[in-house]
């Protein structure tokens, strides 16, 4: 059933049809629910295409991933940011879809491909690189976006992210205050945005303490061949380790394990990012942990206020979201010696 049949079939113009169904305020409200009636009733569903053209808009969002989040990460914190931005863009009758690149594919090809086919009238930018060329991409196929992330050039597009400097600092300064004088980050191998500022800011926090820092990467959520030696340096191997994510705590744990250094007696561990199973480590993972669905609900707000086809709004700022660290033992090191 068109909406033609179905406004004839309720004795209502076709305009007041198409108000109700789109919930605009000028319906009364006895008038809207029976045309919502009416319709379901009817099996009547609107032609996306129709409107999309009509309104220059499809109503859709897509979030760019790589599958190489599939796993810990998107079950935490991509899923529950996610589904802040999801519930936020519904308010305004906007949907959320996300869109998958595998590792086969390059992530600029993979973006040009998509926003050619303008499926949706604004992308959210993952996995953010200090120099990202989709930035200037997006800018030049006239695409508006948000990034989950920054670049080096935080002024340069509109953004949501954690509180990375915040981490940083604070953990270098829990070490030590905790006695350690030898201080690792372990962080993945891929060259992202929030790997520098990590690098950056706890290198110099450890500087200032007069703490000694390295950093160990990890792929694939363990520790390199290179890192994993480090460890076995009895005399020089860090004590404490500022780790990037959740995903790779169990690899961490278990290298130190193996060099008799286990975490809670002469290793202590903090996640950078927050945990939403830390218990599923013993002892259990501490972490700067977020608001997730905050976070998600901030991310929408910045699309509304950039998307077609919605009430025009004011653009909130860029934001790093701040983290509160949640001391669960892993941070404390037991039988640390001291040097």
């Amino acid at each position: 059933m068109g909406i033609r049949t179905l406004a004839r079939e309720l004795s209502l113009s076709i305009g007041t049809v198409s108000r109700a169904l789109n919930g605009r305020p000028d319906v009364n409200e006895v008038t809207r629910a029976r045309v919502k009636a009416a319709a379901i009733a009817a099996g009547y569903e609107p032609n996306q295409s129709g409107r999309s053209l009509r309104k220059g808009c499809t109503g859709m969002v897509a979030a760019l991933l790589p599958t190489s989040v599939i796993g810990p990460t998107l079950d935490s914190i991509f899923g529950r940011v996610f589904e802040g931005v999801r519930r936020t863009l519904y308010r305004e009758n906007v949907d959320l879809m996300v869109m998958f690149r595998g590792p086969d594919e390059d992530p600029l090809t993979n973006l040009q491909r998509v926003v050619s086919r303008r499926i949706a009238d604004a992308i959210i930018l993952t996995q953010t690189r200090p120099l990202d060329p989709r930035i200037d991409c997006l800018d030049a196929m006239g695409m508006r976006f948000v990034a989950f992330g920054r670049t080096s050039d935080s002024t340069a597009h509109p953004w949501v992210d954690f509180d990375f400097e915040a981490a940083a600092s604070s953990a270098a300064q829990v070490f030590a205050n905790g006695g350690h004088r030898r201080v690792a980050l372990v962080t993945n191998a891929l060259d992202l945005n929030y790997n520098d500022i990590l690098r950056r800011v706890f290198r110099a926090e450890a500087e200032r303490l007069g703490v000694a820092a390295v950093v160990l990467e990890a792929r694939d959520y363990r520790l390199t061949e290179e890192s994993r030696d480090a460890l076995d340096d009895a005399d020089n191997a860090p004590t404490a380790f500022l780790i990037g994510n959740e995903g790779m705590a169990a690899g961490l744990y278990g290298a130190l394990a193996a060099v008799g250094r286990p975490v809670g007696r002469g290793s202590a561990v903090i996640c950078a990012l927050p945990a939403l199973s830390p218990a599923a480590l013993v002892p259990a993972l501490s972490s700067f942990d977020s608001d997730l669905d905050a976070v998600g609900c901030a991310l929408g707000r910045h699309l509304l206020a950039i998307l077609p086809g919605v009430e025009p709004r004011r653009a909130p700022p860029a934001t790093a979201m701040p983290g509160r660290l949640v001391l669960r033992g892993s941070e404390a090191a037991g039988a640390l010696v001291r040097a």
